[in-house]
């Protein structure tokens, strides 16, 4: 979800509304059906027919791909499909003359809320990440951070895990700002975390903690792992060649890197703060270089 552009977020949302849309429609149209007591439509109780809606439709087609493999996605296609079942089971009663009973009315009305429900959780997850997306970086805010990082801490509290911090700061930012103008800056932030992203696992995670300061929070990750991974993600910072506004002049920027851990011993605030010192540390000691917390 982390690799999602903040284009196809909004894609994927206006996507899901239009898709909910069609299922409204569609009850309707099968409760229409039910009350009248009029012939079913062939899709309604075709084999398969959650297949044959406009939102089962939406669910199996190109559109859909990006998110195919998300389990809440998932859930919802299982949610639908029993759903359709339990539908086929009371248009199959109008087609046999049957009553309905209230026991298979509730069946199908139970799967209804349980469709509606696996739909929100779905649409809530993506426009959460959207919520809480830096609109220039694609960087996760600061504003779902602590919450984040308190889950990964709760884990290494019970000893279930390792989990590393890895705060990051530009150096001499302002510079790039003053002399090329906050377009620029803008571009070099979006290229530096776009070189980060390269780097990271699916389940690591990079927040904007500042103008130009980051923090990434890599779950199941030690000391020493985190610090070879910083390392590379420095290197990559300073190789960036960026072209700005079809200039000959190429802007070039370094940063320095605090790392720690997670402990059983620290708030997840006191270790953002030991992490923050750690890369303070990077700056004084001559910029450009990985500095490990030594509190530990």
């Amino acid at each position: 979800m982390a690799s999602f552009t903040n284009q196809q977020l909004q894609l994927i949302i206006a996507q899901l509304d239009q898709a909910i849309f069609s299922h409204d429609q569609w009850y309707k149209h099968i409760l229409r059906t039910l009350i009248l007591r009029i012939p079913p439509e062939k899709a309604d109780i075709a084999p398969e027919s959650h297949r044959h809606c406009h939102f089962g439709q939406w669910y199996e087609s190109s559109q859909a791909f990006f998110i195919r493999e998300n389990p809440a996605f998932i859930s919802l296609g299982y949610a639908h499909k029993k759903m359709h079942i339990s539908a086929q089971n009371l248009l199959q009663k109008i087609c046999d003359g049957s009553l309905i009973l209230s026991i298979d009315w509730d069946s199908f009305d139970k799967d209804i809320d349980k469709m509606r429900l696996a739909f929100q959780n779905l649409r809530h997850e993506f426009a959460a990440i959207e919520k809480n997306r830096d609109p220039l970086t694609e960087a996760q805010t600061r504003d779902g951070m602590l919450a984040e990082i308190r889950d990964q801490n709760a884990l290494v509290q019970r000893e279930q895990q390792n989990c590393a911090l890895v705060m990051f700061d530009l150096d001499h930012f302002k510079q790039v700002n003053d002399t090329y103008g906050h377009l620029a800056g803008d571009l070099v932030l979006v290229s530096t975390v776009q070189r980060i992203k390269a780097l990271l696992r699916p389940y690591d995670r990079i927040y904007r903690y500042g103008g130009e300061e980051f923090i990434i929070c890599m779950p199941r990750t030690t000391l020493a792992q985190a610090h070879i991974v910083a390392e590379r993600m420095r290197e990559a910072i300073a190789e960036q060649n960026i072209q700005f506004n079809n200039s000959r002049e190429l802007l070039r920027v370094t940063a320095s890197f605090g790392v720690t851990i997670l402990t059983q011993l620290r708030s997840v605030e006191e270790s953002i703060d030991y992490v923050d010192k750690a890369m303070y540390e990077a700056k004084r000691a001559g910029r450009n270089r990985v500095v490990d917390d030594v509190n530990l």
